[in-house]
C-alpha cells in the first residue's frame, strides 16, 4: 500500500510539474513574441499645397451715389491659382494657411437715373484672398479621404478702369480702385493618395514590440468645392455725359469655386 501511495504522490507531482512548466513556456512565448502596435492614425507633421481653380460669381448688388442706381448686374467667371502650407492635428483635424489669386472677371451693370436707364457700365476686377482654414478628414489615413472645412481671412479686391456706354451715345469712364475686406469660405471635397504614406513597422518600442508608423512624404490629389465671400469691390470715380459719382461699389461679392490641386506631406 505504501508503494502504491508513493507512486501516486510521485505521479501527481510529475503531472503538476509538467503543467507548471507548460504554463511558464506559454507565458514566455507571449512575452517574447512580437505584437504589432496599433497603427498610427494617418499622416502627421507638415504639408504644402498648390491649387488651381475656376470661380462662378453670384449676382451682386451695386451701390452708387443718388440719384443714380443700377440693375441687371452680371459678373463673368475667373480662373484662380494659389498655394499654402499646413499641419496635421490629431483626431482627423488639419489646418492650413492659403493664398489664392482670382484673375480678372468682368462686371457689367445698367445705370439708372430716376428710373430711366442712362448707360451701361463695365469694368474688370481681381481678388487676392488669404485664409486660415480648418478641415476634418473622414477616413483619415486611407487612400480616399473626404473632408469638410471652413476658413476666415481677408480679401484684397482691385478694380481696373472701365467704360460707360451712355444711352445718348457719349462715352464715359470709370476709374480704378482697390479695397480690403473680410473674407470667409466653406469647403467640401476629397483627397486621393497618389503615392507614399504607407504604414510600415519599426522596432524600438516597449518590450521590443514593433511600432506602426507612416512612411511620410505622401502625395495627394485634392479636388474640392469652395464657397467664397469676398466683401465689397470699389472702383474710382465715374464720369459720363456731364454726370459724375465718386465711386461704384459692388457689394457682398460671393462665388462658387471648383479647385484641383496637389498636397505633399513634408514628413
Amino acid at each position: 500500500m505504501f508503494n502504491a501511495r508513493k507512486v501516486s504522490i510521485l505521479g501527481a507531482a510529475f503531472v503538476l510539474g509538467s503543467v507548471l512548466s507548460a504554463s511558464a513556456a506559454d507565458l514566455g512565448g507571449l512575452k517574447d513574441e512580437p505584437v504589432a502596435a496599433p497603427a498610427a492614425a494617418g499622416p502627421s507633421g507638415w504639408y504644402i499645397r498648390a491649387d488651381g481653380g475656376y470661380a462662378w460669381y453670384n449676382k451682386p448688388g451695386i451701390e452708387i451715389t443718388d440719384p443714380f442706381s443700377a440693375h441687371d448686374t452680371n459678373m463673368d467667371g475667373a480662373w484662380s491659382v494659389g498655394g499654402g502650407i499646413g499641419r496635421y492635428f490629431g483626431r482627423g483635424f488639419r489646418g492650413d494657411i492659403t493664398v489664392d489669386h482670382l484673375f480678372d472677371a468682368s462686371a457689367k451693370t445698367t445705370l439708372c437715373e430716376c428710373g430711366t436707364d442712362v448707360g451701361h457700365a463695365k469694368f474688370d476686377f481681381s481678388s487676392t484672398v488669404v485664409l486660415a482654414n480648418l478641415y476634418y478628414d473622414i477616413n483619415r489615413g486611407g487612400r480616399f479621404m473626404p473632408y469638410i472645412g471652413g476658413g476666415v481671412g481677408f480679401a484684397h479686391n482691385e478694380a481696373s478702369s472701365g467704360t460707360i456706354d451712355p444711352e445718348c451715345g457719349c462715352e464715359g469712364t470709370i476709374g480704378g480702385g482697390s479695397s480690403n475686406s473680410f473674407a470667409a469660405a466653406g469647403m467640401a471635397g476629397f483627397a486621393w493618395r497618389i503615392r507614399g504614406g504607407e504604414m510600415r513597422y519599426m522596432g524600438g518600442g516597449m518590450k521590443d514590440e514593433p511600432v506602426a508608423v507612416s512612411s511620410g512624404n505622401a502625395l495627394y490629389l485634392d479636388v474640392g468645392y469652395r464657397f467664397l465671400y469676398l466683401g465689397d469691390v470699389k472702383t474710382g470715380s465715374a464720369d459720363w455725359s456731364g454726370n459724375s459719382v465718386d465711386e461704384v461699389k459692388v457689394k457682398d461679392v460671393t462665388a462658387h469655386q471648383i479647385r484641383v490641386g496637389l498636397r505633399y506631406d513634408l514628413n
